[in-house]
C-alpha cells in the first residue's frame, strides 16, 4: 500500500480511496517512528546514569515491528533479560533494596555466569585504566587464579550487599510519557498513555 500525506485525503477520496486507509500506515510510521525514539531514549539513560557493565544491555534494547489486532496497535520493546534487575535492583541476603527480586542463594559458584560476567567486566575495566593511568605489566600479568578469586569475592559481596536500583527504564519511560503526548492526537494518546508501560 502506498504511503500518503494527510493532505492527499480529498484526492484520494475523490479517487473512492478510503480515508482510513492511509491514516493507517501514517499511524504505524509514528508508531515505528516513535517506538525507535524510545529505545534510543533508554539507551542514553544507561549511559548518562553511568551503569557499569551494561554496554550490551544499551546495544540489546529494540523496537518489535508493530502489530495490529482490530483497532489495536501495540509494539513491544525486547532487551536483554536482565534489564529488570538493573533497573529495579535486586535485594541482597544481608541488605533490602526495596525490589520484587532478590538473590536465592549465598553462595557463589567460581564456575558461574556471575563470575564469568565479573571477570568480563573486569578485564574491561582493566583496559580503560592502561589507558588512563599508568599500570604496569607486571599489575597487567596477575596470576589468573588472583582474578577469579577477586571476581568470587566480587560476585558474594553483590550477593550479600544487593543490587542498587538505578531505575533507567522507569525515568525513561516517565520523560517519554510527554512526548507522547505532544505526538499523539488526542484519540489515540488517551488510549496509548493510558496502556503505555
Amino acid at each position: 500500500m502506498a504511503k500518503f500525506n494527510s493532505g492527499d485525503a480529498a484526492f484520494l477520496e475523490s479517487l473512492g480511496t478510503n480515508k482510513s486507509e492511509f491514516e493507517f500506515v501514517e499511524t504505524q510510521d509514528k508508531l515505528t517512528k516513535l517506538a525507535a525514539q524510545y529505545s534510543l531514549m533508554l539507551a542514553n539513560k544507561i549511559k548518562a546514569k553511568d551503569i557499569a557493565s551494561s554496554g550490551e544491555l544499551g546495544d540489546s534494547i529494540r523496537p518489535l515491528a508493530i502489530q495490529v489486532a482490530g483497532n489495536v496497535y501495540s509494539v513491544e520493546i525486547i532487551a536483554k533479560n536482565y534489564a529488570s534487575f538493573i533497573d529495579e535492583g535486586v535485594d541482597g541476603w544481608a541488605k533490602s533494596r526495596g525490589s520484587r527480586f532478590k538473590f536465592k542463594t549465598k553462595g557463589v559458584d567460581p564456575k558461574g555466569a556471575m563470575v564469568k560476567s565479573i571477570l568480563k567486566w573486569k578485564k574491561l575495566e582493566a583496559s580503560k585504566a592502561v589507558d588512563k593511568y599508568k599500570v604496569t605489566s607486571r599489575e597487567q600479568k596477575a596470576p589468573k587464579d588472583l582474578r577469579l578469586q577477586a571476581a568470587v569475592t566480587t560476585a558474594y559481596m553483590i550477593k550479600r550487599m544487593g543490587v542498587k536500583p538505578t531505575h533507567f527504564w522507569r525515568d525513561t519511560t516517565n520523560e517519554f510519557k510527554v512526548i507522547l503526548e505532544k505526538e499523539l492526537g488526542t484519540a489515540v494518546k488517551i488510549d496509548i498513555i493510558n496502556n503505555f508501560n
